[in-house]
């Protein structure tokens, strides 16, 4: 089980490697003119699935600073976006697109947006695939 889990989470970061280009491009268009920024602290933490994901990968996931209030920007937010890879990121912040993001996507290349949509399921049903494994393995262990 734990072969799966670890080739499940490896696909998974290739996914998020390759898709990472596309999505950054049309992020690098709306993102900057947003006057309310979705990048907050709360939405940047790692949940347990993200927390199983780095598991599997044998990755420690990167520390938070709890101080940072949770309504206020990312701490991983910089002036050209996220400064973490998006392999390293909370799932959330992947999956997550705004009107504008949205919009983007559907005035721009409709082959561009399909390959994103595609990767996009594809990441979503292998994190599920790996959140199923782990717990597949605990009522193995009951």
């Amino acid at each position: 089980m734990i072969y799966n889990q670890v080739v499940i989470a490896n696909h998974l970061k290739q996914l998020l490697i390759v898709s990472s280009p596309f999505l950054d491009e049309y992020t690098a268009l709306v993102c900057p003119l947003c006057s309310d920024v979705c990048c907050r602290q709360k939405h940047g933490l790692y949940r347990e699935n993200d927390m199983r994901y780095l598991h599997a990968l044998d990755i420690d996931a990167p520390l938070r600073d709890a101080t940072k209030p949770d309504w206020g920007p990312c701490e991983c937010l910089g002036p050209q976006g996220c400064l973490q890879p998006r392999w390293l990121r909370p799932f959330k912040c992947t999956w997550y697109f705004c009107d504008q993001l949205l919009a983007a996507l559907n005035e721009g290349p409709q082959r561009k947006a399909r390959r994103i949509i595609t990767s996009l399921q594809e990441m979503i049903v292998l994190y599920n695939a790996l959140a199923e494994s782990f717990s597949d393995k605990l009522q193995n262990h009951q």
